[in-house]
């Protein structure tokens, strides 16, 4: 045997041939750590892919739930603070007030207040006065109405429509006594009619004190719609000097958002003294639809006096046509700068065949009027009204304008023929 040949076990044994070679070494090494990076790389990748699409479906489906929370926490929080602003002023004394006004208006006006049931003679004794709710859940509104006593003698303003037709008109006071009206006039247009029963112990209603009535007025209507009595209803004057678009020229009607049904026709419309200042006449359609109008006060002042004195109405005539004044009106005659509202007035178109008082005045066609004794001249409907309510041989004097200048003349009123 070789004696250089080293043993097989110390060959095995030997450090040179155990200890690894250091390149080697060190490119497993490098490619271990390679693969780990890679590795959590691609896990950071995929954790930071995850992150944001949970983040954008969380946004997605999220969102709608979040803002509707923040809504619902927004009004509640709004429902809590008008609650606690309610329980705070529920008891102050602006709302007391109105509170308050309601039943000493209430007080003060129903005793002058009339339910009016018309019948024929044949069915008196079965229908007078029958309750409503004991003959069916309709209640009845037909030759029915309200009224409102006027004077101590025992006249009862109501509508014309309430008792037109009427045989017998039966009057129900406040006291539940009875009694059976007579007819003093009527006057068709404006709708009005004057009763008249025997002296009561019932108040009469007081007249205003101021002779117009604004709009934003708080106004309260008493009467029996669709037969039941004494209802009281309250609202403000919508509007004023509503007319012929839903009556007659001679109608001057407040508009209001008072409640009004059938049955509340001929029933007074009041303010918070309890002063008459309408009767309530008309809605719009078959129902309260939140518009109902009202004859002003000092309409029916002056129809209630002249039919207590004469039975009839009867108005004072001009004898002429008119139409508004506008604008364009104006521009076409050549009109500029004159001392009246352009906007305003009335004028003269042409005259009817025969016996005009006014064209016997000298007045002409194209004058402009303006002016009805102190009266400013408002549209075509105003000054029909402001004759209307003069009567026949009443001495007026009118303010027109003629090629551009004021002039005045002094009219004696005529009978206005009947239609």
């Amino acid at each position: 045997m070789n004696d250089q040949t080293p043993p097989l076990n110390d060959a095995i044994e030997s450090p040179e041939l155990q200890r690894p070679n250091p390149t080697e070494l060190t490119l497993v090494t490098s490619s271990q750590t390679s693969g780990d990076m890679a590795t959590a790389a691609i896990k950071y990748r995929f954790a930071r892919l995850l992150t944001t699409t949970v983040a954008l479906l969380a946004i997605i489906f999220g969102t709608p739930f979040l803002v509707q929370q923040i809504q619902y926490s927004l009004e509640y929080g709004r429902i809590i603070a008008k609650y606690d602003a309610a329980a705070i002023h529920i008891d102050s004394q602006s709302i007391k007030s109105i509170s308050l006004a309601s039943e000493l208006v209430s007080y003060k006006v129903t005793p002058s207040v009339v339910h009016i049931h018309t019948s024929t003679t044949k069915t008196v004794s079965r229908r007078s006065f029958q309750h409503p709710f004991a003959q069916s859940n309709l209640f009845p509104s037909r030759g029915q109405g309200s009224g409102v006593i006027v004077d101590a003698e025992g006249y009862i303003i109501t509508n014309r429509h309430v008792i037109q037709g009427a045989e017998l008109i039966h009057i129900q006071l406040h006291d539940k006594t009875e009694q059976i009206a007579v007819v003093v006039g009527v006057d068709r247009l404006t709708d009005l009619a004057l009763l008249k029963i025997t002296p009561t112990s019932m108040p009469p209603i007081e007249w205003p004190t101021t002779p117009t009535t604004n709009v934003g007025t708080m106004v309260w209507a008493i009467g029996s719609p669709f037969g039941l009595e004494r209802t009281l209803t309250f609202g403000i004057v919508s509007a004023t000097r509503r007319t012929a678009k839903v009556g007659t020229v001679y109608q001057e009607f407040l508009q209001t958002d008072v409640a009004i049904n059938p049955g509340n026709s001929g029933g007074p419309l009041v303010n918070e003294h309890g002063e008459l200042v309408g009767i309530n006449t008309a809605i719009v359609g078959d129902a309260y639809q939140g518009i109902s109008f009202a004859v002003p006060a000092h309409v029916v002042k002056s129809v209630y006096e002249r039919l207590k004195e004469n039975g009839v109405v009867s108005r004072g005539w001009l004898g002429l046509a008119l139409e508004d004044v506008t604008a364009e009106f104006l521009q076409q005659r050549g009109v500029s700068k004159i001392d009246f509202d352009p906007i305003h007035g009335t004028v003269i178109t042409s005259f009817p065949q025969g016996l005009s008082p006014a064209k016997a005045t000298g007045l002409l066609v194209g004058d402009i009027l303006i002016r009805f004794n102190t009266t400013d001249i408002l549209d075509t409907s105003h000054l029909i009204q402001l004759v209307g309510a003069q009567q026949n041989g009443d001495q007026v004097t009118i303010t027109y304008i003629r090629d551009g200048a004021p002039e005045t003349a002094s009219c004696t009123l005529g009978l206005r023929p009947a239609e």
